[in-house]
């Protein structure tokens, strides 16, 4: 068994499910009760992503971020999650617009692969049908339709960005 395989995995999934809590808590103004179901799922989605998301891009030349870059990146992406979670847009138009630059921005600021953005929107698309999956089987209950339906992809293609950069600085180090 591959040991550092299994640390990185434990490491992703612990840094998954602490932002996971740490979103959850800032939400909870806004959203009457938050899904803490929603945990796991994320902590495992963020695992597969850090494990994989290295493995498929490959190491480019130059391009294994250090630590400074992955704590900017963690930073933008929870930036992300509360401009899309707390500003109240004034047409569907601009909501779109801003997210999409701010998400495409953060692939361009810290990846900038065809491969990763490729992946990136894979994981995106298929996460956001998860997600609809759990609503609709009542397994997740608190999140807002205008939510799901209008931010949540930028949610996940930021973070698919952010555990990728992740995974690839602990690969690194590997």
């Amino acid at each position: 068994m591959d040991y550092r395989l299994l640390s990185r995995a434990i490491t992703l999934f612990c840094i998954g499910a602490a932002l996971t809590l740490a979103m959850n808590l800032l939400q909870v103004q806004r959203v009457e009760r938050p899904s803490w179901a929603l945990v796991p799922c994320a902590a495992t989605a963020a695992m597969f992503v850090g494990l994989v998301y290295p493995s498929l891009i490959g190491e480019r030349m130059g391009n294994t971020p250090d630590g400074s870059q992955v704590m900017r990146c963690v930073a933008v992406f929870v930036g992300i999650y509360q401009a899309s979670a707390k500003i109240d847009f004034s047409s569907y138009l601009e909501l779109l617009g801003t997210l999409t630059a701010l998400a495409v921005g953060m692939w361009w600021l810290f990846d900038r692969s065809k491969e990763g953005f490729l992946l990136s929107a894979i994981i995106t698309m298929a996460m956001t049908a998860s997600t609809h999956l759990f609503v609709h089987l009542d397994i997740i209950r608190s999140i807002d339709p205008a939510f799901l339906y209008s931010r949540l992809w930028c949610i996940f293609f930021s973070g698919s960005i952010a555990f990728g950069t992740i995974g690839r600085r602990l690969a690194a180090g590997d």
